[in-house]
């Protein structure tokens, strides 16, 4: 037997069993079942609120393909806090005859009761879910209030210090932000800098030219810019940003007497994208501000203009098949769009450029890359690929043909075998019954024990071998979807005029290029080699 162990937890909390200790549990507990081989999904740092986790799905997909018969995990929750989404995971574990066992709870689905009981549960972990999402909005209103910095990684121009301050019993500890002043000084001049040339990318190329490196010794990219041009932290709490984050609808917290900086809570879902600013929660803080607060609305200001009136070559991209998937091979950096139209000619050049080079020229040789040049090489290579070359670059020695056969035959002869101990097991049985000599009786028992032991082994080794094939299978699936998406570009991408489309055909097939100055790297998607042109 087979059994898929889930684990799954949140970053935000700290509280509970770590993903190791779940898994560990959880093998122990298949263990005392009789099962030694395990399939582990792992995802950490995703709720319960919904099933859009890449390892459940992933799980999701493996219990159709019936790749094991039980589902462990270590508490109900891990699996989702929501009603609807376990039942249904729950009913298609039982439609294709896979048991789900929850540790914590000693719920086993291979009994009426049990499964009544998971259901239950399961409706008292979506009431938990909706009662912490409650209690979690009234806390962090009072979080707050307190202006404390909340964990994580400083925004650059700070560092995180211990505040000790007298609780209701005893003395407790609070983190603020404090100036680093070497620091401090490269954000003032990014939002000066930024006021003069209103430009993103003029900025972040003025840093890497003089080689400025950000908090951990990074380059500043575009990205990284506009991150801190839009970051509350460095303002004033004063009359002005009361006003402007009052007009966006924000909910604000203590006095904005303009003594002190900004921070704003409840800004982030689940620790990634920005939710709105209506949700936001933003106080006056316990560190002082940087930028005058007029400034950092002037910023705001100018980026959303640039936002909506975007410059003609910002949106050259549309011109281009490749972008977002060429990478400088020297340095690693990606590689941007460049267009020109040539008014001698009356042609537009286009062009792959590396960031690096295009931002700081002496930290990197790579020459541009000529899109025409490129996009013909790389479609010609997918037209001209066979299958047989597809299948190489998605091989291993793991799923080469002549281990594939060797893996059936050896599964083929371990079942006769398995099967011929079985009847031998039949055998022996019988003739205990028939036998009254105790020695006679004892020696068949310990017969019976030898063979049964050996039949222990033979589906120990059946059941890794089922492992060993389903990598194969994967592997073929990954091949059949490819050949498919390059076949399709065969047939019809040249009847495709839509830009966008052409180039989202494209990346279901490769998942980068690399260019090195003389050769063009093709990595399709999921292979173990990469095809260069």
């Amino acid at each position: 037997m087979i059994a898929a162990i889930y684990s799954r937890k949140s970053r935000l909390s700290e509280k509970g069993e770590s993903i190791e200790n779940q898994i560990e549990l959880c093998k122990q507990y298949g263990n005392n079942l009789g099962i030694t081989n395990f399939l582990i999904y792992e995802d950490e740092g995703f709720s319960g609120g919904n099933i859009n986790r890449p390892e459940f799905q992933r799980l999701l997909s493996d219990a159709k393909k019936k790749r094991f018969d039980y589902l462990i995990c270590y508490r109900l929750d891990r699996i989702s806090r929501n009603v609807a989404d376990f039942s249904t995971t729950l009913e298609m574990l039982q439609k294709n005859k896979i048991e789900f066992v929850s540790i914590r709870e000693q719920f086993d689905t291979s009994s009426p009761m049990g499964r009544a009981m998971v259901y239950i549960s399961s409706v008292f972990a979506q009431l938990e879910r909706e009662t912490i999402a409650e209690r979690i909005k009234d806390n962090m209103l009072e979080l707050a209030k307190t202006g404390r910095w909340l964990g994580g990684t400083p925004p650059l121009g700070f560092k995180s210090v211990p505040v000790e301050y007298v609780g209701k019993e005893n003395i407790k500890k609070m983190y603020k932000l404090e100036v680093v002043e070497e620091e401090i000084n490269i954000v003032k001049t990014i939002f000066s800098l930024y006021l003069e040339k209103k430009s993103t990318s003029t900025v972040s190329r003025y840093l890497c030219s003089n080689n400025v490196k950000g908090k951990n010794g990074g380059d500043f990219s575009r990205n990284t810019v506009l991150q801190i041009l839009n970051n509350p932290v460095y303002t004033f709490a004063d009359e002005n940003m009361y006003n402007y984050f009052n007009n966006l609808g924000a909910t604000l917290c203590n006095d904005f007497t303009g003594e002190y900086g900004l921070m704003v809570y409840n800004k982030r879902e689940g620790g990634k994208k920005d939710k709105s600013v209506e949700e936001w929660i933003v106080s006056a803080a316990l560190h002082p501000g940087i930028i005058p607060s007029k400034q950092w609305i002037k910023c705001q200001e100018i980026l959303n203009d640039n936002a909506s009136n975007p410059a003609v070559r910002s949106n050259t991209s549309k011109h281009f098949l490749l972008s977002g998937l060429v990478k400088c091979g020297n340095c690693g950096s990606s590689m941007s769009t460049w267009s020109n139209l040539n008014k001698r000619t009356n042609k537009l050049e286009r062009y792959y450029r590396c960031e690096l080079r295009n931002r700081a020229s002496n930290r990197c040789s790579t020459k541009m890359l000529n899109a025409y040049a490129a996009e013909e090489a790389i479609i010609t290579a997918l037209k001209n690929i066979d299958t047989k070359s597809i299948v190489n670059l998605y091989s291993n020695d793991e799923n080469s043909e002549t281990t594939k056969l060797e893996l059936q035959n050896e599964a083929s002869s371990l079942k006769k075998t398995l099967s011929a101990n079985n009847k031998v097991i039949q055998g022996l049985v019988r003739k205990l019954a028939l036998l009254e000599d105790l020695e006679t009786l004892k020696l068949i028992e310990n017969e019976i024990k030898t063979v049964k032991n050996e039949n222990i082994s033979i589906e120990k080794k059946l059941s890794e071998i089922t492992l060993s094939q389903m990598s194969t299978e994967d592997i073929n699936e990954k091949v059949g979807n490819i050949t498919s998406n390059i076949k399709t570009i065969k047939q019809f991408f040249d009847y495709i005029d839509d830009i966008e489309i052409k180039r989202s055909v494209i990346k279901e097939v490769i998942e980068s290029i690399t260019w090195d100055n003389e050769i063009l790297t093709i990595n399709l998607v999921g292979a173990n080699q990469s095809l260069s042109i």
